[in-house]
């Protein structure tokens, strides 16, 4: 790859990162290895599925836990690399940004006939659940509603913080800023 290429490259990678979205932003870059040669993704957003292909050494300088999976959809996880952390061959499709700490509150929904509740439940991690149904927001965090277990791709809805939904579908869950 050229060193032109490789800078058309890094810029879409930027603005790739600084989409608008409700995910928060981390600091730092993820550095990677395209073949043939290293790549970086600055400010990446936590919870948000970026595709892309590592094969080679990668680093997380970012203060965000960085999980790398076999699927292109953030589906089949292959490796959590802390912050700071850093592998010399990584095999990857994939990559999502999580962080650590809890949404505030609680999050009530349906699986009939039961009602269900999550107390304080994990931010920026996938949490299967499932529920069918009614559904309310009470925390502080938007929650990401997904129709397949493991969080994969982009969420097929979301329910803001202090909102609810009648009607609601959904295998797993993810609680982000």
């Amino acid at each position: 790859m050229k060193r032109s290429s490789l800078a058309v490259s890094m810029v879409a990678a930027v603005a790739l990162a600084l989409q608008p979205g409700t995910a928060l932003a981390t600091r730092g870059l993820f550095t990677y290895t395209p073949p043939p040669v290293e790549e970086a993704l600055q400010a990446p957003r936590v919870g948000t599925c970026y595709a892309m292909e590592g094969d080679g050494p990668v680093e997380n300088q970012t203060r965000y836990e960085a999980q790398l999976f076999r699927g292109a959809n953030c589906s089949g996880l292959e490796r959590v690399l802390q912050p700071g952390q850093r592998h010399r061959n990584a095999v990857f499709s994939s990559v999502r940004f999580v962080g650590h700490g809890s949404a505030g509150g609680y999050f009530s929904y349906s699986l009939a006939p039961l009602r269900e509740v999550l107390a304080n439940p994990q931010a920026d991690r996938c949490i299967d659940i499932r529920g069918e149904g009614h559904a309310a927001n009470r925390t502080d965090k938007v929650v990401l509603l997904f129709t397949r277990p493991g969080c994969p791709g982009t969420a097929d809805a979301k329910i803001y913080a202090n909102e609810q939904v009648s009607h609601s579908r959904f295998e797993s869950v993810e609680f982000v800023s």
